[in-house]
């Protein structure tokens, strides 16, 4: 039985490959998702506009909407360049290109081949981590400047957009939790033996005694 630490390094490393496949698909739903946002924000600011600073909620929006608007559009450019990046395969042929014009020691300025896969995991690690991030930002001001927007029509018409979106979110959660395949006798058993070993029952004692209930 592998201790925690090999087991946290192949989960690391499972992941890390699993992330690199589903890579092109996460880069275009991202996409996706960052041109809906740049477009909703655009007819609601827009909209917003003509409205004019009537109050408080509605400056609230504006300003939501005009800080989440340059977030998104770096994201989508972000993903963009990434996927247009290895669709070309620039470094291969930027790599071709200056050994056709007889560069000296070109090879020096590029990665080795052997490191090429673990540096393409690296870069699909930094651009997917940092549009996430973007992403979430940007979903949280333009959520926040459409419940302002709402709560300028009517307080509770906000109150209820809030409701229903949080409704949203548990069916998704409840819908996911009953797809999930369940517990198989070999997965139970494997669990009950890395329980028994030695160290995780010391582990498991340490914690019981440093437990302050």
């Amino acid at each position: 039985m592998p201790d925690d630490a090999d087991q946290g390094r192949q989960t690391r490393k499972a992941l890390s490959r699993l992330l690199v496949g589903l890579a092109s698909w996460l880069v275009e739903v991202g996409t996706w998702i960052f041109g809906g946002l740049i477009a909703l924000n655009l007819i609601v600011i827009a909209a917003l506009i003509t409205v004019g600073p009537v109050d408080a909620a509605v400056l609230i929006a504006v300003t939501a909407f005009a800080c989440a608007l340059p977030l998104e559009v770096a994201g989508m450019v972000m993903l963009r360049l990434r996927k247009d990046v290895e669709d070309m395969h620039l470094e291969s042929l930027a790599l071709r290109s200056f050994e056709e014009a007889h560069f000296p020691n070109v090879r020096a300025y590029f990665p080795p081949p052997h490191q090429r896969d673990s540096l393409k995991r690296r870069r699909v690690r930094i651009t997917l981590g940092y549009a996430l991030a973007i992403a979430t930002l940007s979903v949280a001001l333009t959520l926040t400047g459409i419940v302002a927007t709402l709560w300028h029509m009517a307080p509770w018409v906000a109150e209820a957009s809030l409701a229903t979106g949080v409704l949203a979110v548990v069916l998704i959660l409840v819908v996911i939790a009953h797809a999930m395949p369940p517990v198989s006798e070999a997965e139970r058993q494997l669990k009950d033996r890395y329980r028994g070993q030695p160290g995780n029952e010391k582990r498991e004692q340490l914690g019981h005694s440093e437990d302050p209930s």
